[in-house]
């Protein structure tokens, strides 16, 4: 396995609960997969989940090297396995530059409290490469 890219995001919780007060569910479902909503839906934790799938979005587009501009929100999708591992599915624009990277991968962390929301995303390769 060869690492291709590293990103990282940290977001204020506070700042999904505002665009969500704001904007409402149009904001939700142009950011997040339905998947993803449904996995955020209690409401203790709802920004929280929120604002970690957000970072991880945003460390995703790190690790792949690409900008939000490049690709479409949903593109990329943070699910959970049957045990609460969160991994990265890639559609779209985002899986076509992941290939074209030789990225078969990216491995990802969430974290949260109250108030910060942090993922950090790995995009790895399957096959081991030269320095390039």
């Amino acid at each position: 396995m060869k690492v291709r890219g590293v990103g990282s995001d940290i977001v204020e919780v506070a700042r999904i609960e505002h665009a969500v007060a704001r904007w409402g569910e149009s904001f939700v479902t142009r950011v997040f997969t339905r998947a993803e909503d449904e996995r955020a839906r209690h409401p203790r934790v709802r920004s929280m989940r929120l604002a970690a799938r957000f970072a991880a979005k945003e460390a995703v587009m790190k690790a792949l090297g690409l900008g939000w501009r490049a690709m479409a929100w949903h593109e990329i999708e943070v699910v959970n396995d049957p045990l609460g591992k969160p991994m990265v599915m890639l559609w779209g624009g985002a899986r076509a530059a992941a290939q074209e990277q030789g990225i078969s991968d990216v491995l990802i962390s969430l974290s949260h409290t109250h108030e910060l929301a942090f993922a950090s995303a790995i995009a790895v390769s399957s096959h081991e490469g030269g320095l390039g």
